[in-house]
């Protein structure tokens, strides 16, 4: 019985990887094919922020994370596509969660010029070695191939979070970071896309 449930478990993470696989190359051919349009409307970014910083907030407690977000005096409505942009977000922040050691720190800043609004996620993690940063960006490419099986990923989260945000005339990297970790930086015109794609 007990090897039974343990083919099991198997089974069903498997099966949980290939859905994630398979949504994942969705959306990647949706975007190339530009049948993925973007449902523009004016909505308040800091909400976004807070809304996808609770919902991580669960999976930050079970490792032992400290996840902080302190919201600036005031960040401006912006132009987007808002459900795109948190899923953006969630893979930023989820990222964080997943690929630091138990009982890290990430911390989620934002603030806004005129034209722009900006939000970085630093975590203290194991970061990414000199050789792959530039390349986190593309398709299929994992840093930590044995933990990224292990937490499900795909190695597609980060191209179609890059796609998403160029859509929105965006931009999405690493930032400067001191010390281990990573930080990314998304930056967003306030205006949202000129001529959105």
């Amino acid at each position: 019985m007990e090897t039974s449930n343990s083919f099991l478990d198997i089974i069903i993470t498997e099966t949980d990887r290939m859905t994630h696989i398979v949504q994942d190359l969705l959306t990647l051919s949706r975007l190339d094919a530009g049948n993925a349009e973007l449902v523009l409307s004016r909505f308040p970014f800091g909400d976004a922020i807070e809304s996808v910083t609770r919902a991580n907030a669960l999976a930050a407690k079970q490792h032992g994370h400290t996840l902080t977000y302190t919201p600036p005096e005031s960040l401006p409505l912006i132009v987007g596509d808002r459900s795109r942009l948190e899923q953006v977000m969630m893979n930023v922040i989820g990222n964080a969660v997943k690929y630091t050691p138990d009982g890290g720190h990430i911390t989620i800043t934002a603030g806004s010029t005129e034209a722009e609004v900006w939000m970085e996620v630093c975590d203290d993690g194991i970061g990414i070695p000199e050789k792959d940063r530039d390349r986190i960006f593309d398709r299929f490419y994992r840093v930590d191939k044995a933990r990224s099986r292990e937490s499900g990923g795909t190695g597609l989260g980060l191209s179609i979070a890059r796609e998403i945000v160029q859509r929105h005339h965006g931009t999405i990297a690493l930032a400067p970071h001191e010390g281990p970790g990573t930080t990314i930086r998304l930056t967003l015109p306030i205006g949202g896309p000129s001529n959105p794609i």
